[in-house]
């Protein structure tokens, strides 16, 4: 596994005299923000070296089980109602994220009145503040103004993917070009398979004059015993990207690529996903001599936005501006 799927620290400096029983609660400060991941946090009278695919602050305090398995010593965070536990979710409110989506999808930002309506419409849509936002930013930057339960709507399309009756099936798993040939789905047995659902996808994302915006599509195959479903997002335009996301069974992978030049991948995960870090390696050297930059942490898929790489850093510069 190269890094923790899950709001999890890695301690990477314990030694065998610490005293880091399993099961153990205990509170900790951040001391320092280190490169590549990494924090120095000041925990049980010493100072600790940990990683973790989270974003925080110098001086937040910070509160987890001790966990241990044949990877080294985690703690675990914990969230709830008590004072000094830091919930993640809960400090990107509304309107930040708000403002990172409009930021992200080249929009401005409106006066205090429009803010408010938006914000509050966020607030009524269920599902991933972090990326129902950034949906809501794309939909605008479309020329469309969605109520709540539309949004909401087209977030399950792009997430829920449907039950996939009557799919095609798999023998194995196709290559790129048999790929290809099924993301242009011009067939009449893929006609045939078109549902509401799909018609609505392709409606939003063939807007007139709407080029280099995103357009949406979605695949359903049975593969083997299980179904797999695949969500591509794709920009055109002077800054194309494409975000990729399959749903295999209860894991989840999302691959976000953008840029043409200098192209950056930034893979989430979700569910139980545990990844060979030798596997790990070869597929970000491999995408290096395709020109393609990997980011070296693998992250949890309540970190993305669905669309492109660095929504913490957008989010993170606008906290405590707005």
């Amino acid at each position: 596994m190269p890094v923790p799927v899950s709001e999890n620290f890695h301690l990477i400096n314990i030694n065998t005299g610490d005293r880091f029983r399993p099961g153990d609660v205990v509170s900790a400060r951040i001391k320092a923000v280190l490169p590549n991941g990494r924090f120095r946090l000041h925990c049980n009278g010493r100072i600790l070296t940990a990683k973790s695919s989270l974003s925080f602050r110098t001086g937040e305090l910070i509160r987890g089980r001790v966990e241990q398995t044949d990877r080294g010593i985690f703690l675990h965070l914990l969230a709830g109602d008590s004072k000094g536990i830091r919930d993640s979710s809960s400090l990107e409110m509304p309107k930040t994220m708000l403002f990172a989506a409009l930021l992200r999808a080249g929009l401005p930002f409106s006066g205090d009145a429009e803010t408010q309506r938006r914000v509050a419409l966020l607030n009524r849509t269920r599902g991933s503040q972090r990326r129902v936002a950034r949906l809501y930013a794309e939909l605008l930057a479309k020329g469309s103004d969605p109520g709540a339960a539309f949004l909401e709507t087209v977030d399950r399309m792009l997430s829920d993917g449907g039950d996939g009756r009557g799919s095609k099936r798999w023998p194995s798993s196709p290559g790129s070009e048999e790929l290809q040939g099924e993301f242009c789905g011009d067939s009449a047995e893929d006609s045939e398979m078109v549902d509401k659902s799909d018609t609505l996808l392709t409606l939003i994302s063939n807007v007139p004059g709407k080029n280099d915006t995103w357009m949406f599509k979605r695949l359903i195959r049975q593969l083997g015993e299980g179904k797999l479903r695949i969500v591509w997002k794709i920009r055109h335009g002077m800054n194309p990207a494409l975000a990729l996301t399959v749903y295999d069974g209860e894991r989840t992978f999302e691959f976000l690529l953008e840029g043409l030049e200098q192209t950056r991948m930034a893979v989430y995960a979700g569910g139980e996903v545990d990844i060979d870090e030798k596997r790990w390696n070869v597929f970000r050297e491999t995408l290096a001599l395709m020109n393609v930059n990997v980011d070296d942490t693998l992250l949890p898929i309540s970190r993305s936005d669905g669309f492109t790489p660095g929504s913490d850093k957008v989010l993170q510069d606008l906290e405590g501006r707005v």
